[in-house]
């Protein structure tokens, strides 16, 4: 049997009551870490139900804003090729207010629902009074044309004349293609055997 001293048996429980302490702190603090993980993660499904319920109230407001939106664009035929008079829209209008486009590169038609939009991706050279007045005048279409992506830059030692690049996002909508008729079953039908016989007992 092993006999501890009095300073060894103080030394054994200290140790114990370290580690039993350590051990309920470090079991305290994952429990803690726990109960602030769920609290952030119920705070965070409480905003994203709150954003639901108001998007929800103001549904019937949201879908008259789109019809009224909707309603402002251009209608174009279902099967209409769209991009050759955007072109001459954003050519026109450029034109118009002294900017110069030394390149016009459309993308593919894509569509949102009864939505339609093509990019037209431009590089584009003239002053800041042009390039103000070229945004204005798109502004002030509306929904219909929208520029995104505009970079300016200044060549060295030119300061009135300016360069860069800048995509131009044109919207309409389109008109539903006509159903196609339903064919009509056909009438001419040869007679039947039965018919046939009859038709000759008859006969003779």
């Amino acid at each position: 049997m092993i006999r501890l001293s009095r300073r060894e048996s103080i030394l054994a429980i200290v140790t114990m009551a370290l580690g039993l302490t350590a051990i309920t702190w470090w079991a305290s603090q994952s429990r803690w870490a726990r109960w602030v993980e769920l609290g952030q993660t119920k705070e965070a499904l409480l905003q994203r139900r709150q954003l639901a319920e108001r998007l929800v109230r103001r549904r019937a407001e949201v879908e008259a804003q789109l019809d009224q939106l909707l309603r402002a664009l251009p209608r174009y035929p279902a099967d209409r090729d769209v991009t050759a008079d955007l072109l001459k829209l954003i050519e026109t209008t450029a034109a118009e207010h002294g900017l110069i486009l030394t390149r016009r590169e459309p993308e593919r038609e894509r569509a949102a629902g009864e939505l339609y939009e093509v990019a037209i991706n431009c590089n584009w050279e003239g002053s800041l009074e042009a390039l103000t007045r070229f945004l204005y005048a798109v502004q002030s279409r509306g929904a219909v044309l929208d520029v995104r992506q505009l970079t300016v830059t200044s060549p060295k030692g030119t300061s009135s004349k300016l360069s860069g690049s800048f995509t131009v996002v044109g919207a309409y909508t389109r008109a539903k293609a006509p159903a196609k008729p339903a064919t009509a079953a056909p009438t001419n039908r040869a007679p039947s055997r039965a018919a046939s016989v009859s038709q000759e007992n008859s006969h003779s």
